[in-house]
């Protein structure tokens, strides 16, 4: 596995696109480099998990997981200007170390028959636009890997019908791999260890998270449910699996406490680093996963979800405090003398450990996509037992203790315990915590208008909403940010046409809702 992933860079130097605009390979005629796709699929995997992170380390800030250590310090997480920007490397990350990768394993393979390796492309590629598309909106789709150096931006509306494409294509070819098909290990297949039911299983997980964005406002809630359904059947975890012990600066959770790969080693342009060091849990993070506060009765012990202890670790005075989104040390309502180390580290938890496995797409979701879509077709019953499934889920997967699992599912003060108790607030906050640091939290929030009546959390009786943050410019009139602008050093470069027509050089483009955040009904 080490030597595998100190190799993927190594496989991916075969691959050059120019000005990093014009999405093809650039061949040399007369002695054509290829890689077999067994060789290929582990880097296409790791580079997918990098590009999760390179979209969840902004989005994690909008979702009101963190905020930095200082307030005020950071021109994009706390005044949320984009406008600064030098490198928006998560664009690069989809297309050319995911896309490009995938096309020419996926070109290979079918010339020899190899329809399990097609049939796995086809999904990651479909996976990888999905969240490529949910931050920056319209993007080349058709005419991104036909060679051109300006290809149009599709309507977000028509890249989700080719997502869908995708994932019925690599279904169709999954379902007919030739016994002469190259073979795939766990070698070659660091997710699934060449489990082809599994690759089929997710396929059908991706298209359940497609159809949720739009089953709002397209009467699809029940196709949504049927197709979730059939994705729980045989699911298994998409999780990239990262060493126990890392060797170097690209063989670790990117959101592990290791640094990041020194200047001037190869890659480091990639806009890949982790923020933890310098970030605080958020007041709004904290409450989600405070049962009590200690209040009533007076001088009680403030009683957390026990989720708290496995998803951070404890600071040095042993203290568990969160500050306002944007605010940070800043932050008027803290204690007096409040320092860095009253707040949980956030390096050291499950999912934040060098050896962490990164998240592609987990049970949780899917039993909260369920949850929801029962909640909006009225089965209250059926909601109510996939959101306790999702929460025992998510506490299984962490590790907490059965008996800490039974208090919590049967604690009123955050388990709904009946029918007339649950509402979207108490599903989507569940799925808040569950889906910690993902990328997804952010779409659902968009989805939602940052609802205050969704996002809030209730301690001791008294409701703590979602709010704007203090130190967002002024400028931005109160709307909540809701996309990525394209890279800076390639788009609006090399393809300003598009640029132009899309209105992406405006100061505000990063609070344009993105197509189905414009049409939801749920706002």
């Amino acid at each position: 596995m080490k030597k595998i992933v100190r190799n993927i860079f190594a496989i991916l130097a075969v691959v050059a696109v120019s000005a990093c605009n014009k999405l093809d390979l650039n061949i040399n005629p007369v002695q054509p480099v290829t890689v077999p796709p067994k060789q290929r699929l582990p880097a296409i995997q790791a580079n997918l998990a990098y590009s999760l992170y390179s979209q969840a380390r902004f989005g994690a800030y909008h979702s009101y997981y963190f905020t930095t250590r200082t307030g005020n310090s950071n021109a994009i997480t706390d005044t949320w200007n984009y406008n600064s920007i030098t490198r928006m490397g998560a664009w690069r990350w989809h297309y050319f170390d995911v896309g490009s990768n995938i096309n020419q394993m996926v070109k290979r393979a079918a010339e020899e028959s190899s329809n399990n390796y097609v049939g796995v492309g086809k999904i990651i590629l479909a996976l990888s636009y999905l969240s490529a598309t949910d931050v920056f909106g319209d993007m080349p789709f058709k005419e991104a890997y036909i060679g051109s150096f300006n290809p149009v931006y599709d309507p977000q509306e028509q890249i989700f019908a080719g997502i869908e494409n995708l994932l019925n294509e690599g279904i169709a070819a999954l379902d007919n791999v030739s016994p002469l098909a190259e073979t795939m290990d766990a070698k070659s297949d660091l997710i699934f260890d060449g489990n082809l039911g599994k690759w089929k299983s997710l396929a059908k997980g991706v298209r359940a998270r497609l159809k949720l964005r739009t089953a709002n406002f397209k009467n699809g809630n029940q196709e949504l449910l049927t197709i979730v359904n059939d994705a729980l059947a045989n699911f298994s975890d998409a999780v990239f699996k990262y060493p126990e012990v890392s060797t170097t600066g690209w063989t670790h959770n990117l959101w592990g406490p290791s640094d990041p790969p020194p200047a001037g080693e190869a890659f480091q342009f990639a806009d890949i680093r982790s923020d933890l060091v310098n970030t605080l849990p958020t007041d709004f993070l904290m409450r989600a996963l405070t049962v009590d506060d200690g209040t009533t009765p007076a001088g009680s012990p403030v009683v957390y979800d026990p989720r708290l202890f496995k998803l951070t670790t404890p600071g040095k005075n042993n203290k568990y405090l969160g500050a306002k989104m944007s605010e940070g040390l800043r932050d008027v309502n803290l204690p007096t003398g409040t320092t860095f180390d009253d707040f949980a580290k956030l390096h050291g938890g499950y999912w934040t450990k060098d050896g962490s496995p990164y998240p592609i797409l987990i049970k949780e979701e899917l039993l909260f996509i369920k949850a929801e879509t029962q909640f909006h077709l009225n089965d209250l019953t059926g909601a109510l037992a996939s959101y306790k499934e999702g929460i025992r889920a998510n506490m299984e997967r962490l590790g907490v203790p059965e008996g800490q699992i039974l208090n919590y599912l049967g604690d009123q003060r955050k388990v709904a315990q009946s029918e007339a108790e649950l509402d979207l607030s108490k599903i989507m906050m569940q799925k808040y915590i569950a889906l910690y640091l993902q990328g997804e939290t952010w779409s659902d929030m968009r989805r939602y208008g940052y609802k205050p009546s969704v996002y809030k959390n209730d301690v001791n009786g008294v409701t703590y909403a979602i709010y704007y943050p203090r130190y967002a410019l002024a400028e931005w009139q109160g709307k909540y940010i809701q996309r990525f602008p394209y890279d800076p050093q390639t788009e609006y470069v090399y393809n300003p046409k598009e640029i132009e027509r899309l209105g992406a050089k405006a100061r505000d483009w990063a609070f344009k809702p993105v197509w189905w955040v414009q049409n939801s009904a749920l706002k």
